[in-house]
């Protein structure tokens, strides 16, 4: 593979840095110290800069190209950085990042790289100590970030790495992508920025291309991960403001500002007048220079200490003796107090709950120096209450007992909290904690009264007060589930907040200010963050946060380990429980509390009652979900059922998009375009605020909470008379209709009655090919980035159809966003509801089974380019009966089957179809036609075979069921459906077919294989056992080669089979195949330890076994270099260790010709092993490792004492040989140990 600008980092020096190259095109990965030059130090000693910097490049660039300017060749990191300042060094790092390049490497590989040369070269240096500061261009950027990460995960290798590193300057750097929406875009602005001349046809690294498109979600991603770790050290980020001054996209930014800033606290944000070409390259100390060299300054200068500390305030009072009317005031607050009872959360299991407390916008709001808000989102029941009792308990312990830290949960089963119950709430807390307080209350009392109480402004002028007294002191206050709160007072609360955060007239001292924390579902920031700017800040607790799953996982284990303890539960089933609860938990904590609970409470305890348990809907958790459904707006109760239908039925999660067009669509759309156009504008408002909390919406997708919201809609129990109305409305049938209707009506809309996959005009092909019609193509020379001519060739790029449907399918999924769920699972949807289904949706549904209108042709095409499964290449010329057989449509098959004379072909071929799929129902009808369940039909599969092989138990009832069906008729390779069955593992499908009378249960396949050594092959130990017990089966049967099962279970390495087989009675342990390799062989030759260990162990083996070529266990564990099977073969007394094979070969004959030096010791290292033995040619064993050339066996042999003086019958020692040879270093050793 060419690897164009392998990485390689230089420390460059003004005189010594050839101006051309700095790394050779296929240079190995490494740093070379002979070149490497540091900048000398000031010589007055006044301003010295011992500092690392490392400079990145970014996409198709490499490691001086992108930083020359041209045409002076001027490089500012080597010919006036040192200059600026003394005492660095400066580094670069090549990677292959060209776009034509063939390198597989991905941005994590380059990641790694770059952490391991760049400590290496450190500790060769012995220049650990030393700071060090990235200069990162472009993706260079994206590769800094990802090693950044990549090192904090791997702290034990890197740790003196990360505490070195002071600070990163980004270029242009796409933190975000690029600012056009796709692929081609990319490759316009990003590569033609930089491109050449005439590029050839070559792979091009769309995933290079991929990782860039705006918001993707690698991007996404990475940033998330790195976002705590850069609040670590200083982060200057410049942005283009030029848009390039060549190619077709000459009026953009190719990185826009929005995506260039990362938005993290104290990121230091400089605009640069230059473009994304020239943001990295000066001619000389230009201001666009001396920009990045101040900055590289100022972060070289800086302390590595980040963000001021918070100071420690202590001010009580809480001993002092209140008035008889203060008294009155607290106890009417205290009678208004509705969550005064409410229990708090269990605590969490310790480990937990810690990983926000270094995420940097935690840090940065706990020690801002001012009024501040940071919003905490999570879906329901991730665990926000239990994260804010555990961040509650931490504030109490950090601030050294000062008692300042509030918290309010809102959330009442009884009744919903209003706001003016939170403010009463925080309040009582803190004049309860500083008594002296109480004197605002009753301020307002005396000229109140008793109304206070129900007044909002009146409450929130009293908190105010309070928190500005510096006798309160800083105050932490949390409010737990604040969308829990009656809309319009929670909307008071939030802009009374957001009020107080930016009035400069409210602003407090130091030493009194409020920190605010807020807990809610991501529907309510959303509604808030984008006009109310102070509310923006935002942590997400369940979205792709490393800590918060580790969270889950340690409560899951920790309660597990507690739970067993006091059951006395064994190894086996608590590691079942993680497993089990893990694989449904969905990052919901709620239900894996409330399911943990009622596995404790549990009186039965086996797995399959823990089993039933985590199936099933947990104690109280119907009753949450009740109150969900019945918070829904009674106004919007059709809405809610419409959505709820839809997120039941779906196959998967639907995106945002796709949502949106199947709730927006109605029959009387016939375009695209009119369902856009009614289509709702905030599709995520719309849905959040009529279902609440029963959805999720994560990123683009939206789902149900958790699956037992599905289990709990599709109960009937549920949905009984005192439910809501938007439950009861919903069931799996009528979902399945919904969503079914929807996809239909889409595919038969006017937009897809015109063919879409013309791929057989040739006259077409480009202009559905253009999608890379911007890039450079033809004959490519020399570096990407720095040719300045950009003439284009428009010709097309791929000529396959296959190609060319696939980038169709792209392009439609685009224009066409519910195009790909629609076509890939309408008819799914439609098979379950279609015998209820109006006449008018089942007419459509026959309309897209048949081949001759375009919108059937547009969607099997999308359904063979981009389905998992794809049917057949030849499906848009299949019958309408094969389709609707393919599909499931039994009603349009039956109509079908009716209206023409379908030819015993395609009845045969659409049996074969339904029995792979699946689809009884389908066979049953088909069989009654007439079709032949015998006849062969692709890949010599017929019905019952395929059936079989594909695991469906209701086809092949269906089918035995017919008395045409031979139960033995042979598929495949002669193979019956038992032989299926049983690889398959199928065990209810392999009783079906032995209660045939006429079944074969030992019916060979074409190679001589049974159905037993079938299921031997694929481990199903039941299926085994159910065989064994038959009287008519052999199951030390031989196939063809005269292998039996313990012979194919022992060469594949299958210990747990091995030991069940060898229980069988009668069962032949040393059974020699045609070549007359025993079992014990085939273990020894494949590496197969385990198994030689279980074969040993039995009295019955025979370890003096050999083949016909003579040859034994041991020889056959020498001849791969299987070293601890021959130790176990040797340590249970196996004979002939030295024994000669048919050619007179030994088994250290065998391991020598292997350059195995660890099996060649063990041989030698026993006494029955002559190392001086010749063979039949006169030659020592040293004689031939010295001519294979394996020094390190030479090595053994000579330790061993193999005497180098021997010759062989020619004449010539081993010193010889190495000599003719040309092995110097053999020679040597030699020499060494001669006389």
């Amino acid at each position: 593979m060419k690897h164009v600008q392998r990485f390689k980092a230089r420390v460059l020096g003004r005189t010594e840095l050839p101006h051309a190259e700095l790394t050779p095109k296929n240079s190995s990965p490494r740093l070379d110290e002979s070149s490497s030059i540091d900048s000398k130090p000031d010589e007055a000693g006044l301003m010295n800069f011992p500092v690392d910097i490392v400079a990145i490049h970014g996409l198709n660039g490499n490691a001086v190209s992108t930083w020359r300017h041209q045409p002076d060749g001027t490089v500012w990191l080597r010919d006036l950085l040192p200059d600026f300042l003394p005492g660095c060094r400066v580094y670069t790092y090549g990677y292959p990042s060209k776009i034509w390049s063939q390198s597989s490497e991905r941005i994590q590989e380059y990641a790694l790289n770059l952490l391991v040369a760049l400590r290496d070269v450190r500790e060769d240096l012995n220049a650990s100590k030393r700071s060090i500061i990235f200069v990162c261009h472009s993706l260079g950027g994206i590769v800094f970030k990802q090693a950044l990460v990549a090192a904090h995960e791997n702290d034990d290798l890197y740790g003196e790495l990360l505490k070195s590193i002071r600070g990163v300057v980004f270029l242009a750097t796409p933190h975000r992508g690029s600012g056009t929406a796709n692929l081609a875009s990319i490759c316009g602005s990003i590569v033609n920025s930089f491109a050449s001349a005439g590029l050839g046809p070559r792979a091009v690294r769309t995933d290079l291309l991929k990782t860039l498109i705006y918001d993707s979600d690698a991007l996404q991603d990475l940033t998330m991960s790195a976002r705590n770790r850069l609040g670590n050290i200083h982060v200057v980020s410049f942005y283009e403001t030029l848009p390039l001054s060549m190619g077709p996209l000459s009026s953009s930014l190719v990185v826009s500002p929005a995506s260039a800033v990362l938005g993290i606290p104290y990121e230091e944000v400089i605009p640069m007048p230059e473009d994304h070409r020239t943001i990295c390259r000066f001619p000389r100390e230009t201001e666009s220079y001396l920009k990045v060299a101040r900055a590289l300054r100022r972060i070289a200068t800086k302390s590595s200490n980040i963000g001021p500390t918070l100071k420690r305030t202590s001010t009580h009072s809480s001993n002092i003796v209140l008035s008889t009317l203060e008294r009155t005031c607290m106890s009417l607050l205290s009678d208004n107090d509705v969550a005064k009872d409410v229990e708090p959360p269990p605590k969490p299991v310790p480990g937990t709950c810690q990983w926000i407390r270094s995420h940097s916008l935690f840090v940065s709001w706990l020690e801002a120096g001012t009024n501040a808000l940071l919003w905490l989102t999570g879906h329901p029941g991730c665990g926000k209450t239990m994260l804010s009792y555990s961040l509650a308990q931490y504030f109490d312990d950090a601030r050294n007992k000062s008692r300042n830290v509030l918290i309010y949960l809102c959330q009442n089963k009884n009744k919903q909290t209003d706001a003016r119950a939170v403010l009463i709430g925080l309040i009582l807390q803190i004049a309860d904690r500083h008594r002296s307080l109480v004197r605002y209350i009753r301020s307002a009392f005396e000229k109140e009264g008793s109304s206070i109480i129900q007044s909002f402004a009146s409450l929130w002028r009293i908190f105010v007060r309070i928190a500005k007294d510096p006798k309160s002191g800083p105050l932490y206050v949390i409010v737990d589930a604040l969308d829990e709160c009656e809309r319009t007072s929670c909307h008071q609360l939030l802009v009374s907040i957001s009020d107080m955060l930016t009035d400069s007239s409210q602003s407090m001292k130091s030493d009194s200010r409020v920190k605010f924390l807020i807990t809610s579902r991501p529907f309510l920031h959303q509604s808030y963050a984008n006009s109310q700017k102070v509310l923006q800040s935002r942590i997400s607790i369940d979205d792709d946060q490393t800590g918060y799953t580790e969270d889950l996982q340690t409560f899951i284990q920790e309660r597990i380990h507690e739970i067993s303890l006091n059951r006395q539960f064994s190894n086996d089933i608590r590691d079942f429980l993680y497993e089990a609860i893990m694989s449904k938990a969905d990052r919901t904590f709620l239900w894996i509390h409330l399911v943990l609970a009622s596995i404790e409470k549990s009186i039965l305890t086996s797995r399959k009652e823990f089993q039933k348990i985590i199936a099933s809907i947990p104690e109280g958790l119907a009753e949450i979900y009740h109150r969900y459904l019945s918070a829904i707006p009674l106004d919007h109760q059709e809405d809610a059922s419409k959505l709820l239908k839809l997120l039941l039925a779906c196959s998967r999660p639907l995106s945002l998009v796709e949502l949106n067009i199947a709730f927006t669509m109605e029959s009387s759309y016939t375009t695209t375009e009119e369902i856009m156009q009614n289509s709702h504008n905030s599709i995520a408002h719309t849905v959040q605020g009529i279902l609440g909390a029963l959805v999720r919406v994560t990123g683009q997708q939206v789902s149900l909470v958790h699956q037992t919201v599905k289990d709990y809609l599709q109960d009937r129990d549920s949905a009984s008379i005192d439910s809501p109305p938007a439950i009861r409305m919903v069931d799996p049938q009528g979902s399945a209709l919904q969503l079914a209707t929807v996809c239909i009506q889409y595919l038969l809309l006017d937009d897809f009655t015109v063919d879409l996959f013309p791929t057989n005009d040739p006259s077409t092909v480009a202009e559905e090919t253009d999608f890379f019609g911007e890039l450079p193509l033809g004959g490519f020379e020399g570096d990407f980035w720095d040719q300045e001519d950009h003439d284009l060739d428009s010709g097309a790029l791929f000529h396959d159809p296959d190609i060319l449907n696939s980038k169709m399918c792209d392009s439609m999924a685009l224009d066409y966003p519910f195009y790909t769920y629609a076509s890939l699972h309408w008819a799914e949807h439609f098979a379950i509801c279609e015998e209820d289904a109006p006449e008018e949706l089942k007419d459509f549904a026959r309309s897209l089974l048949d081949p001759d209108t375009e919108n059937c042709r547009n969607w099997l095409s999308f359904y063979h380019t981009k389905a998992s499964t794809p049917l057949d290449d030849g499906i848009t010329d299949q019958n309408p009966i094969i389709l609707a057989s393919q599909f499931n449509s039994i009603t349009a098959l039956n109509s079908l089957l009716l209206d023409s004379k379908p030819s015993q072909i395609i009845k045969n071929q659409s049996l074969y179809w339904a029995s792979r799929l699946g689809h009884d129902r389908i066979v049953t009808a088909l069989l009654q036609s007439g079709a032949e369940p015998d006849v062969q039909q692709l890949d010599g599969q017929t019905a019952l075979t395929v059936a079989a092989e594909h695991g469906n138990k209701s086809c092949i009832i269906a089918l035995l069921a017919d008395s045409l069906t031979n139960a033995n008729a042979p598929g495949r390779n002669g193979r019956t459906a038992l032989s299926f069955a049983c690889r398959g593992g199928y065990d209810e499908i392999v009783k079906e077919l032995l209660k045939q009378k006429a079944c074969n249960p030992d019916e060979p396949d074409n190679t001589g294989a049974t159905p037993f050594i079938w299921a031997v092959g694929g481990g199903h130990h039941s299926t085994i056992s159910n065989l064994a017990r038959l009287r008519n089966v052999n199951i030390n049967h031989q196939d063809k080669t005269g292998r039996t099962a313990v012979s194919w279970a022992s060469g594949d390495g299958m210990a747990d089979t091995v030991i069940r087989l060898l229980k069988l009675p009668c069962i032949d342990i040393n059974a020699k195949d045609n070549k007359g390799r025993s079992p014990l062989s085939w273990a020894a030759g494949n590496g197969c330890t385990d198994v030689v260990e279980i074969l040993l162990a039995n009295p019955r083996i025979d370890k003096m076994s050999m083949d016909n070529d003579k040859r034994n266990a041991i020889s056959w564990a020498s001849t791969q270099g299987h070293c601890q099977v021959l130790v176990k073969l040797l340590e249970a007394g196996c004979p002939g260790v030295d024994a000669e094979d048919i050619d007179g070969w030994t088994p250290l004959a065998w391991a020598i010709q292997t350059d195995s030096p660890e099996t060649v010791h063990a041989l030698v290292s026993n006494e029955n092993v002559l190392i001086e033995r010749r063979d039949r040619g006169g030659r020592t064993a040293l004689s031939w490792a010295v001519e294979y050339g394996h020094i390190e066996v030479v090595k053994v042999l000579l330790r061993a004492g193999a005497d180098t003086m021997t010759q062989t019958g020619s004449g010539r020692t081993p010193v010889m040989i190495a000599k003719d040879f040309g092995r110097d270093d053999m020679v040597k050793e030699l020499e060494a140990y001669g006389p």
